[in-house]
C-alpha cells in the first residue's frame, strides 16, 4: 500500500529530518525532533491532532 500525503511540508523542513537521518540518528530520535517542531511550530487545523502531523511527516521524511 502506498502512503499518501496529506499536508504539505517545505522541503527545508523535511531535508533538516532527513540530515539527522544521515547523522545516524535513531528513528525514536528522530519521532521525538518531530513531535517538539510540531507541537513548537504547527498549527491545527479543524479536526487535525499533532498525531496526524506527527505521523505524515514521519512518513514524508522517511519516504523520500
Amino acid at each position: 500500500m502506498n502512503y499518501k500525503n496529506k499536508y504539505y511540508w517545505n522541503e527545508e523542513t523535511l531535508e533538516i529530518f532527513r540530515e539527522l537521518i544521515e547523522l545516524d540518528e535513531s528513528f525514536e530520535n528522530i519521532k521525538k525532533e518531530v513531535e517538539i517542531f510540531v507541537d513548537r511550530d504547527c498549527d491545527l487545523e479543524d479536526n487535525e491532532t499533532e498525531e496526524m502531523l506527527v505521523e505524515d511527516l514521519l512518513n514524508q521524511i522517511y519516504n523520500k
